[in-house]
């Protein structure tokens, strides 16, 4: 979209998700987990799980940007094309930087392409949509309402027979893995409130249960699993991730901004979102591999935050680069 027809809300939108995704990555906090000592969600962990809204809000941007435009066959292919492509080779990338860093040519597999998921599962997703978009409404919202049952509710239940029978094994088909086509909910629900209006108060007590079943979400798989919470792809499609993104999506799309240095630099980082998804992956790579003192190294939250913005800069600076050349085609949904 050009300067003049881009939505501000959006472009904070995509810069917020981009930030949870990356400080997801960066880890490097306390989240209060003790082996052999049952767990309880601490403050950190709590602000920690908001991560989970990262990639569900760039879907709900990316469905408020495209399923009412109800694009042809050819339009979705060659979207899909391009991200698949895109995918496969900032894969390839990370393949030669993990094979150069450690003089390792075992590196090279296709299993090193899941670092960027995503890609291929939005691709998948402009696939479905198109053909969504050839379904009367009424099957369209039935077939939303079939994904919202299974995994997301279905999750919910586990959550809770997980809650309190820790014991029991926990299937993980509804959380992760190939089972990627929640993010046609997400799509859906992004092109609903892009079209509707709805109340910003009723956004609090749907961000406040979200963070609640997200915390019990938290307290069952880690007592269950008696490991640290995987709080980033293991929550993207349940209910918590889902209420909380879409209390988050209320709230900023329809942000303005009167200071302009601010306003410029939100649009900055929403307008090379994807390029912050690619470029600080390999940041992090490169950087465990010249100083591999810092792995492991827990910081103070603040100071991971502000690791998490210097690598969203540094990786939006790069993007913006490339995207400015022959290559920039790489970089675009």
């Amino acid at each position: 979209m050009g300067d003049r027809k881009r939505i501000f809300g959006y472009d904070a939108l995509k810069a917020l998700a981009a930030f949870f995704v990356v400080l997801y990555h960066v880890g490097m906090v306390d989240l209060g987990y003790r082996d052999g000592v049952y767990y309880y969600p601490t403050v950190t962990q709590l602000l920690w799980l908001f991560c989970a809204c990262g990639v569900p809000l760039f879907f709900m941007v990316n469905g408020a940007l495209t399923v009412s435009r109800k694009y042809d066959f050819r339009k979705s292919a060659t979207k899909a094309g391009r991200l698949v492509l895109s995918g496969a080779f900032w894969g390839l990338m990370v393949m030669c930087l993990y094979g150069v860093l450690d003089h390792n040519m075992s590196h090279f597999s296709l299993g090193m392409v899941r670092y960027y998921w995503f890609l291929f599962t939005l691709a998948a997703l402009y696939l479905v949509s198109y053909l969504f978009g050839r379904l009367p409404e009424w099957c369209r919202w039935v077939a939303v309402g079939f994904l919202l049952a299974f995994p997301f509710l279905t999750n919910l239940i586990w959550d809770f027979i997980l809650l309190y029978n820790p014991g029991i094994t926990l299937p993980q088909w509804g959380h992760i893995g190939a089972f990627t086509l929640y993010g046609v909910v997400y799509l859906y629900v992004g092109d609903y409130l892009a079209h509707h209006q709805v109340n910003k108060w009723l956004a609090l007590p749907a961000a406040l249960v979200g963070l609640g079943l997200l915390a019990i979400e938290a307290t069952a798989v880690v007592n269950h699993g008696h490991a640290p919470f995987e709080g980033g792809n293991y929550c993207f499609p349940t209910i918590g991730a889902l209420l909380l993104s879409m209390a988050i999506f209320i709230w900023v799309k329809d942000w303005t901004l009167k200071e302009p240095r601010l306003k410029s630099m939100i649009t900055f980082l929403g307008n090379n979102a994807l390029g912050i998804y690619i470029f600080h992956l390999m940041l992090m790579i490169l950087l465990g591999r010249i100083f591999p003192q810092i792995i492991g190294v827990t910081l103070h939250p603040v100071l991971a935050i502000l690791a998490a913005v210097a690598y969203m800069f540094v990786s939006a600076g790069i993007s913006e680069l490339i995207r400015r050349s022959p290559a920039g085609f790489l970089l675009k949904l």
